[in-house]
């Protein structure tokens, strides 16, 4: 039951900062739509996907942990499917100048909007539990 509430903390903390960071990914700023989103996600991380992970274990392997990546990416979209409120939307990616190095301005499609924020939240919540000590 902690470890659950645990990995409820580190997930309303994950999606606030993913939503905050990328701008495609939105709760409509109402912390209710946010606490069901990170209920889900949490339910997902807890339940789901060890379950997926060890089914597609040796399909893992054998594409050296890129199926792991897809999987990560439709839990994650699951969570828009469940909670209506959590939306992703595609944006305009300005571009990034500093010095010799230049990120071209883009538009990130919705598929796009979902791989960064899946990315984005697996980094953060490796993070999150590392320092929650999970």
């Amino acid at each position: 039951m902690f470890g659950l509430l645990k990995t409820l903390i580190a997930s309303i903390l994950v999606l606030f900062l993913v939503a905050k960071v990328i701008p495609g990914i939105s709760y409509q700023n109402d912390m209710q739509v946010l606490l069901q989103a990170a209920l889900v996600f949490a339910l997902i991380q807890v339940l789901i996907s060890p379950i997926i992970n060890l089914l597609a274990l040796p399909l893992n392997l054998i594409t050296f942990g890129f199926t792991s990546v897809l999987i990560n990416i439709g839990l994650f979209y699951s969570i828009s499917y469940i909670v209506p409120a959590f939306t992703f939307s595609s944006f305009y990616f300005p571009g990034y100048v500093s010095g010799s190095l230049v990120v071209p301005a883009l538009s990130v499609p919705v598929l796009g909007t979902i791989t960064a924020g899946a990315t984005a939240a697996s980094f953060l919540l490796a993070l999150v539990r590392q320092v929650l000590g999970d």
